[in-house]
């Protein structure tokens, strides 16, 4: 009997709540934690995406685990939902932990500024050596290498802040994508926005697993223009569009209760059969994980 194919990439969800934590009764499924995914390539060195409130619980689970490869934070943006959690990762806390924090050109020095002003008074305690455990560095292109042959680009997204979407990819092709915060806006037919949808069509074209910005039900899209989400109709088209494989809804709304977010699913999942594309569809949840 051949041995087993290992996947090229392994992804898992610590964190998939928007907006600020809402843990409770009304969450318990898909989870109150914000954005924070775990990628793992061939080589089992840990990439992160993005270090809301979750990111606590998945440093414990490396601690436990013994884990000792080289720690990777992409962050996608800096608003406080997307990293309210790195003062509590626990790996940080580590003398001789390094975790490599990888931004944008032109970023890292605020970056970086902007992260250990998180991690020193008034915001958090004086702890020693805490933020020199953190380095930070810069790609150029929106490309950068990663581990064992996996590399990552970026895409603007529409989002107030500066947010970028991810794509991986590996020798193969794409690998996934994601889009935590990102505005599609499908009723401006502007020329300038429907030129953004359609390089952001061709840079997600074929991607296996998309990880897209669902906060809103479509009927609340118009009074929250211009606050940078989409709706669950919306990430779906933007999957049909570019050919998705698996489409997992992200970023729920605080208020959002688990039967609000299983009847996104169900609605997107008819919107995809009346398509005829086999596309699949998923709502992140914690513990959730993936292969490619």
């Amino acid at each position: 009997m051949s041995a087993s194919v290992p996947p090229r990439v392994r992804i898992r969800f610590w964190g998939t709540r928007g907006t600020c934590p809402s843990p409770g009764p009304r969450t318990v499924r898909y989870g109150g934690n914000t954005p924070c995914v775990e990628v793992r390539g061939p080589d089992n060195h840990v990439i992160i995406l993005d270090a809301g409130s979750g990111i606590r619980a998945l440093g414990a689970h490396l601690l436990a685990a013994g884990h000792s490869t080289p720690i990777q934070l992409l962050l996608s943006h800096r608003h406080s939902d997307h990293v309210l959690g790195l003062a509590h990762f626990a790996p940080l806390f580590e003398p001789g932990n390094r975790i490599h924090v990888r931004c944008g050109e032109g970023e890292a020095d605020a970056l970086a500024a902007f992260t250990r002003a998180m991690l020193t008074p008034p915001l958090f305690p004086a702890v020693d050596g805490l933020s020199s455990r953190l380095d930070f560095s810069e790609w150029d292109d929106h490309d950068a290498p990663l581990s064992n042959g996996l590399v990552v680009k970026r895409f603007p997204a529409r989002h107030p802040g500066e947010a970028a979407i991810f794509r991986f990819d590996d020798a193969n092709g794409p690998l996934l994508a994601y889009a935590p915060d990102n505005e599609l806006a499908y009723h401006d037919q502007s020329a300038e926005v429907r030129a953004w949808r359609a390089a952001l069509a061709d840079f997600l074209r074929g991607v296996p697993v998309l990880i897209h910005d669902a906060t809103y039900r479509h009927h609340e899209l118009p009074q929250h223009a211009g606050w940078g989400h989409s709706s669950h109709v919306e990430a779906t088209r933007l999957a049909l569009e570019c050919g998705a494989r698996t489409l997992v809804l992200f970023h729920h709304h605080p208020d959002r209760d688990d039967d609000s977010v299983e009847q996104m699913v169900e609605e997107c999942r008819a919107q995809a059969t009346r398509s005829g594309a086999p596309l699949r569809l998923l709502a992140a949840w914690e513990g959730l994980t993936l292969s490619v």
